[in-house]
C-alpha cells in the first residue's frame, strides 16, 4: 500500500481521537515513525495533511452511504439507517475534529459533506419522487435543517453518552412527520419501531 495512504489513515485516526489543533506535527511524525522532512515532502505542511485526512473522511462517508443506499429497499429505511449511522459515527469521534477544521481550516471545510447534507438531499429528492415526502418541500432547506439539528448535537458535546437511538428518535421523527405524506408516515412508522424499540 502507498505510504501516503497509510500515513493519511493513521493521521486521521489521531485527528478523530484528539481533534486537529491538539495534535502537533511532532506527535504525528512520532506516531508514524517518520521525519518531519518526510511529512512535509508528502503533504507540504499540516494544512496539506489535514486536507488529505478530511478528503479521506469524506471518501469513507461516501462509501458508507453508497453501501447503505444499495442495501436499503426504500427511502424510509435509508433515511433512518443513514441518520442512525451518522449519529453513531459522530458520537465516537472527538467533536474538536470537525470544529477545528471548520474554524481553523475554512479552505478545507465542507459542511455539506461533514454533516451529510449532500446525502440527505439525495434521500429527500428520492423520497419526493416516490411519494414519501410532500412534493412541496424545499429539499435544500430540509437537508440543511436536518444537518443543523445533527450538528447541534455534537458541536459542544451536550449529548455525550446519550443513546444513539434516543437521539435519532428525538431529532429525526418530529421533523420527518412534518414533511411526510400519509404513505410516508405509514412507511416510517415501521422503521421507527425498529430503530427506537417502541
Amino acid at each position: 500500500m502507498d505510504k501516503r495512504i497509510i500515513y493519511t489513515k493513521e493521521s486521521l485516526k489521531l485527528f478523530l481521537k484528539f481533534g486537529v489543533r491538539s495534535v502537533t506535527v511532532g506527535q504525528i511524525t512520532g506516531h508514524l515513525n517518520i521525519s518531519s522532512k518526510t511529512l512535509y515532502q508528502l503533504y507540504g505542511d499540516k494544512t496539506g495533511l489535514v486536507n488529505a485526512c478530511f478528503q479521506l473522511y469524506r471518501d469513507n462517508s461516501r462509501e458508507e452511504f453508497d453501501k447503505l443506499e444499495a442495501d436499503c429497499t426504500n427511502v424510509a429505511e435509508l433515511l433512518v439507517l443513514f441518520y442512525n449511522k451518522m449519529i453513531s459515527s459522530l458520537s465516537r469521534i472527538n467533536p474538536n475534529f470537525l470544529n477545528d477544521i471548520s474554524n481553523y481550516f475554512p479552505e478545507i471545510w465542507d459542511s455539506n459533506e461533514a454533516f451529510g447534507v449532500t446525502f440527505t438531499k439525495q434521500i429527500l429528492t428520492r423520497g419526493v419522487e416516490e411519494g414519501i415526502f410532500h412534493n412541496s418541500i424545499d429539499v435544500e432547506i430540509c437537508a440543511e435543517t436536518l444537518s443543523l439539528l445533527l450538528r447541534s448535537m455534537f458541536e459542544k458535546d451536550p449529548f455525550s453518552g446519550r443513546d444513539s437511538k434516543k437521539l435519532l428518535a428525538n431529532m429525526l421523527w418530529p421533523f420527518v412527520r412534518g414533511i411526510c405524506t400519509e404513505e410516508g408516515l405509514t412507511e416510517f412508522r415501521k422503521y421507527r419501531r425498529f430503530a427506537v424499540g417502541v
